[in-house]
């Protein structure tokens, strides 16, 4: 694809965050979001935030992402394999003091070759989406590798079962709105690709109804994160990281909703003729959300990189969310 300029992705970012400030009034059911964001192995060092317009209180959830990662591509100097399963499941905890609201997720890590593939062929066949050259590599592997101008940067293989970076969240929120803060913890692997990024992020993000009856509903938002570069990469990633979402569903039953959900980033790296490395990211999740009489939120979803090879091409996600 045609790689976009700094301009090209701060301005949809800009868009966002002024749309955030203008739409109207919020909507009583919980606002449809997913609680997702780029699970790819080149992301995983980035403070890239979790959408939480649903969650504006104390309570907990549980959230797993199942990703499939498939990605072959070379320049004249690059060449770049990404090949694996990776399962994410989020622990957070949610507490209110001093007017704030406090969290803190807890990541746990398994990473293998995985036994996706032929599935996720399959979907793909189904509805014409490509493939990423996932035929051309060896089924249910585990294996990144990236070679830059004749010398191997990293070749990671095996399997892992660890902790990513803890995230430590706050959020002031008034009725429709909550201004965010994260600050993210380098507990990850960062040579193994798992983390390792020490960073921070800020953003408003609000939630919104666009009918009366509230059966539309959804969220937007815009901010920043920074980070410090750490890994066999840090000489290309960036410190300054612009993202932005938004999300919309629709309520089939008084219970159940389903909708979507664009969640949009800045390029991670620079100096590179690759993709994967210098495109900004773009994940579209699309699914279903159940909300029982107690509060209680569960989502299911699956996740496709619109902007291809800068974002995962398949993911599941899973996530359970409640109140205190």
């Amino acid at each position: 694809m045609t790689r976009l300029s700094r301009s090209a992705v701060l301005t949809p970012v800009a868009v966002i965050l002024l749309l955030a400030c203008s739409v109207g009034r919020a909507a009583a059911a919980p606002p449809f979001v997913f609680s997702t964001f780029n699970q790819g192995a080149l992301a995983r060092f980035a403070p890239l935030p979790v959408p939480e317009a649903a969650t504006p209180g104390p309570g907990a959830r549980i959230a797993l992402d199942w990703t499939s990662e498939n990605l072959l591509s070379q320049s004249a100097s690059e060449q770049i394999r990404l090949d694996g399963e990776t399962v994410r499941l989020g622990l957070q905890y949610r507490t209110q003091w001093a007017g704030t609201l406090w969290s803190l997720e807890l990541p746990l890590m398994l990473t293998g070759g995985g036994v996706l593939d032929s599935s996720i062929e399959t979907w793909h066949r189904w509805f014409g989406l490509p493939n990423g050259g996932r035929e051309q590599i060896p089924r249910n592997e585990y294996r990144y590798v990236y070679v830059r101008d004749g010398r191997t940067v990293f070749d990671i293989n095996g399997s892992d079962a660890t902790l990513g970076d803890l995230r430590l969240g706050a959020a002031r929120c008034a009725a429709d709105s909550c201004l965010r803060a994260m600050l993210q913890l380098p507990s990850g692997d960062a040579d193994r690709l798992l983390g390792g990024g020490l960073g921070a992020s800020l953003w408003y993000e609000r939630g919104f109804a666009l009918d009366t009856a509230q059966r539309w509903t959804g969220a937007i938002a815009g901010g920043a994160g920074v980070v410090r570069a750490e890994g066999p990469l840090q000489d290309q990633q960036r410190s300054l990281l612009p993202f932005g979402w938004a999300s919309l569903g629709y309520a089939l039953t008084a219970r159940i909703d389903a909708g979507a959900q664009f969640y949009l980033h800045a390029p991670l790296y620079s100096d590179s003729d690759l993709d994967g490395l210098s495109s900004p990211g773009g994940q579209l999740v699309f699914g279903f959300r159940y909300r029982s009489d107690s509060g209680a939120q569960w989502r299911a979803g699956i996740q496709e990189d619109v902007i291809t090879e800068s974002s995962p091409d398949f993911v599941i996600h899973l996530s359970a969310d409640w109140g205190a």
